[in-house]
C-alpha cells in the first residue's frame, strides 16, 4: 500500500492511527445491543461507543506524520507474513476501569494468538523507531466513556467471534465525536 500525502507542500498535520480487531456487523450489533438491554447507559451515565466504532485496539500508535503510513503499512505486511493466525473470542462479561471511566466488555479467555499478533506488531514498531506506551496489553471493548458505575449487569449470553483480519485504522476527531477509518487490512491464516 501506498501512502497518499494530502498535505503535499503545506505544513503537516499529524494524524491519530491503531491496529485493531474490527468485529463484523453481528458482533458490534450484539454488542451494541447488550448495552441497550442492560440499561447500562441510565446506570452509569456517560457516552456510549457507536456501533460502527466497536473494535478491539491491538496496538495503539497515536499521533504520526501522515507520510509514515507507508512504514505502517511495511511493518503490518511484514508482521503478516510472520503467520498470524485465525482465532476464536468469546466476550462473556462486562467490565468497569473507575480510574479512567470506561465501562468495556471482557474477553473471557485470551486466545495466545491474540497476545501473539499484539505482542509482534508492538516489536516491529518498536524496531521501526515508533514510539508505544509501555503498559502491559490489556485486550477489552470499550462499550461506554465517561461512565461512573457503582454496578455492572451480567451479559445475557456469551458474544463469539471469529477472528479472520485485522486493520490499521485513522482516527479523526469530528464535532459529533471519533470517526474511524480503515486504511489497511490483514486477514489471518487459517
Amino acid at each position: 500500500m501506498r501512502a497518499i500525502n494530502e498535505n503535499a507542500g503545506t505544513e503537516q498535520r499529524f494524524v491519530r492511527f491503531f491496529f485493531a480487531l474490527w468485529p463484523d456487523d453481528r458482533v458490534q450489533k450484539q454488542l451494541s445491543d447488550a448495552v441497550e438491554r442492560s440499561r447500562l447507559e441510565p446506570l452509569c451515565g456517560g457516552r456510549k461507543t457507536k456501533t460502527e466504532n466497536i473494535h478491539l485496539t491491538l496496538v495503539f500508535v497515536g499521533e504520526v506524520n501522515p507520510g509514515k503510513l507507508e512504514a505502517l503499512c511495511q511493518i503490518a505486511d511484514r508482521v503478516k507474513g510472520s503467520g498470524a493466525r485465525a482465532f476464536d473470542l468469546v466476550v462473556e462479561r462486562m467490565g468497569y476501569w473507575k480510574h479512567n471511566k470506561i465501562v468495556y466488555a471482557a474477553i473471557a479467555k485470551i486466545p495466545q494468538e491474540l497476545t501473539d499478533l499484539a505482542s509482534a506488531l508492538q516489536d516491529a514498531l518498536s524496531t521501526a523507531g515508533f514510539s508505544l506506551e509501555q503498559r502491559a496489553y490489556k485486550p477489552h471493548i470499550t462499550l461506554m466513556r465517561n461512565a461512573s458505575c457503582r454496578t455492572l449487569p451480567e451479559l445475557a449470553e456469551p458474544i463469539a467471534w471469529r477472528v479472520r483480519e485485522w486493520m490499521l485504522v485513522k482516527s479523526e476527531q469530528t464535532s459529533s465525536g471519533s470517526n474511524y477509518v480503515p486504511v489497511g487490512r490483514w486477514s489471518l491464516d487459517s
